[in-house]
């Protein structure tokens, strides 16, 4: 018989665990692992039609060039305009010139792929718990719990390898010449440096959470209702 079990402790499990996840992802694709020391002032023009003629407005603002771990942020002007322009360094995947994507950067890149790709997978284990308990004869629970160990171990290596670039001639000219492995001169630590760190933090709460989970499902409350026939069993 096909039953659905939701309890407090599964739920939590969920949510952290999906938190965990969207955690990493920023880490990844946001460019803000470092941060530069000096702002850079960029002009923003504007036009708008009035009822007569054409008027362009401008706007000045001030903003800080930065660094992540496969993307940046930079002050690009064109036609005597400045910008700022967000993406890529352009790169042709692993096989980029370590001087412009340093090796580090790159195994950085790799581990916390592979605990992004994890913890995704725990995911989706989190809501397939609901319905099975066990899998090969093997708990669900403690299967996902080891996944997410792994996960978390995975972007905490990323998370030591990353300043070990900090010598990179690119991380050189945003924070300063004195920049070196585990030192960013004068760049500081951006959000996305502490989105992974929270992260991996999250990834051994949720491993943590999926025992009281397992046991919050084996209560004799639930077995009582399963054994009843109540498919859908709802239980704080």
């Amino acid at each position: 018989m096909c039953y659905m079990i939701i309890t407090g402790g599964s739920l939590v499990w969920f949510l952290l665990s999906l938190i965990a996840d969207m955690f990493v992802v920023t880490a990844i694709v946001t460019p803000k692992w470092l941060i530069g020391p000096t702002p850079q002032i960029i002009t923003l023009s504007t036009k708008f039609t009035a009822k007569t003629e054409n008027q362009t407005s401008s706007m000045t603002t001030h903003r800080y060039p930065s660094v992540g771990i496969y993307t940046r942020c930079r002050a690009i002007s064109e036609a005597g305009r400045s910008h700022f322009h967000c993406g890529s360094f352009d790169l042709d995947g692993f096989a980029t010139d370590s001087e412009i994507y340093p090796s580090a950067w790159k195994a950085a890149m790799f581990f916390i792929s592979l605990g992004f790709a994890l913890l995704t997978l725990t995911v989706l284990c989190t809501l397939v718990s609901c319905c099975r308990q066990s899998i090969f004869g093997k708990s669900l629970h403690n299967m996902t719990a080891c996944a997410q160990v792994t996960a978390g171990i995975s972007v905490m290596l990323s998370l030591f390898l990353h300043p070990m670039g900090w010598s990179a001639s690119r991380v050189q000219l945003l924070c300063g010449p004195d920049a070196e492995p585990f030192y960013a001169a004068g760049c500081s630590l951006g959000i996305s440096f502490y989105s992974a760190i929270g992260g991996v933090i999250l990834c051994f709460v949720c491993a943590g959470i999926s025992l009281k989970a397992e046991s919050s499902n084996m209560r004799t409350r639930v077995k009582r209702r399963v054994e009843g026939g109540d498919r859908l069993v709802c239980i704080p």
